[in-house]
């Protein structure tokens, strides 16, 4: 019997509820006849898919350089882990899904120590945002790059990468929702009047998220309540996150549980974006899903001083938002650092609230730049899944193979070696 040995890593909640959908694909594609060795670190999702975890990624998120200095003992030691299982196991396939600062590690570590094992980068490291050194290494760690955003396809092509767009998961699943889903009902089968505003509050996946984001939501709910007395408020709380987290500021804030504001779980997510009326979020994942919902979104971000004033000489961009990153411009508004104040959540909230034409704009925005875009009908669960199959020349019939993507993206970069050389030429000649 043929057999797969796959390598999978992926860190916090999205990169392993993404992973097991490649998995989940690619037991719907396989033979029957092909035994499968699935391991590696995730999470609940992943386990869900009968993955072999030898580390479970629930609670790796960070958030922040005090995270990570806090943590890096931990981090070192499990990237010895995982490289020691690699070596002792020697995978024929590694799906490395999100998660840089970890997988790249893990990929150079597969190349030296197990060099016939492909590897698979999914959702491709935000080069175009930070740390843009990582784009010349990728092509001597990776063989596939599948980017989530459209625009990282020819950035990584560019540099020799062999890259290719296949769709984004986010859009993906939110186009596959039901049509027919009915927002009054929903609202009013979690307890809420459809006739009046309801704001979705959504303050991270993250120990830390929550400590510099929720009190802000708080007081933010508790000033517009008293301006707006009809205003309604949904906190979605991630699995990650335990409810005496959010009771101990509930308390702190005189707040008492499903009184001013009701809490539900993140099952309830995707319904919830799409029956609010605005929604209040934390950068992150959870803002494109909105975006895809087409639902108003003010997006916040709040960090320990000292690390924003690192994060504004790193970065390079002017967008953190990625809804206003796909879209090319400040789709929606951001309140960064010292905007995320509470009044200034109030503000912006009051304003759209009484002016329901500036909303139905702002969706029109959100599904004409940002949606469509991503072009949602695409699944890249399926298209990778295949991809892996045929890498194993298991699925010899498919026409997807993408191996041409290594000709492209080598074309692509002696074509800008060549435009640079002209361009310094030229600039030689002017001189």
């Amino acid at each position: 019997m043929r057999s797969i040995n796959l390598f999978v890593s992926a860190g916090e909640v999205s990169g392993d509820k993404h992973a097991a959908e490649v998995i989940q694909s690619l037991k719907q594609q396989i033979s029957s006849d092909v035994k499968t060795n699935i391991w590696g670190m995730g999470g609940q999702n992943l386990k869900k898919e009968n993955v072999e975890l030898i580390q479970d990624s629930t609670n790796l998120g960070v958030m922040g350089g005090a995270d990570v200095i806090k943590k890096l003992p931990f981090f070192m030691n499990l990237k010895k882990r995982l490289i020691e299982s690699i070596r002792r196991r020697k995978p024929d396939i590694a799906l490395l899904v999100d998660y840089p600062g970890l997988n790249l590690r893990l990929a150079a570590a597969i190349k030296k120590h197990v060099p016939s094992c492909k590897i698979i980068c999914y959702v491709a490291p935000q080069v175009w945002a930070w740390n843009y050194k990582r784009i010349y290494k990728l092509p001597s760690l990776v063989d596939r790059l599948f980017p989530i955003l459209p625009f990282e396809e020819n950035l990584h092509q560019e540099h020799g990468t062999c890259a290719k767009y296949v769709g984004n998961p986010t859009a993906w699943s939110i186009d596959q929702m039901n049509p027919d889903f009915d927002s009054v009902e929903f609202k009013k089968s979690i307890g809420f009047n459809p006739d009046q505003p309801l704001i979705g509050i959504y303050p991270g996946s993250r120990e830390r998220e929550i400590d510099y984001m929720l009190p802000v939501f708080l007081e933010a709910a508790k000033n517009l309540k008293e301006l707006k007395p009809e205003t309604q408020f949904v906190l979605v709380r991630s699995n990650s996150i335990k409810e005496e987290k959010l009771n101990k500021y509930f308390k702190k804030h005189s707040i008492s549980k499903d009184s001013l504001i009701k809490v539900e779980s993140y099952e309830k997510n995707l319904s919830v974006l799409r029956s609010i009326d605005v929604a209040w979020l934390k950068s992150g994942t959870v803002t494109l899903e909105a975006a895809c919902c087409e639902t108003p979104l003010i997006i916040g971000y709040k960090e320990f001083p000292l690390f924003w004033k690192v994060f504004l000489y790193l970065r390079q961009i002017d967008r953190i938002g990625l809804p206003n990153i796909i879209g090319g411009g400040f789709v929606c508004p951001e309140l960064l650092q010292n905007d995320c104040k509470a009044e200034n959540w109030v503000s912006i909230t009051e304003r759209w609230l009484k002016n329901p034409e500036e909303l139905q704009s702002m969706k029109n925005n959100l599904r004409q730049l940002v949606k469509l875009p991503l072009q949602p009908q695409m699944n890249p669960a399926v298209y990778i899944a295949r991809e892996i199959l045929m890498i194993y020349q298991i699925d010899m019939t498919s026409k997807n193979n993408v191996f041409h993507m290594k000709e492209q993206a080598h074309k692509n970069s002696q074509q800008t070696k060549q435009e640079i050389s002209l361009n310094e030429s030229l600039n030689r000649k002017k001189n």
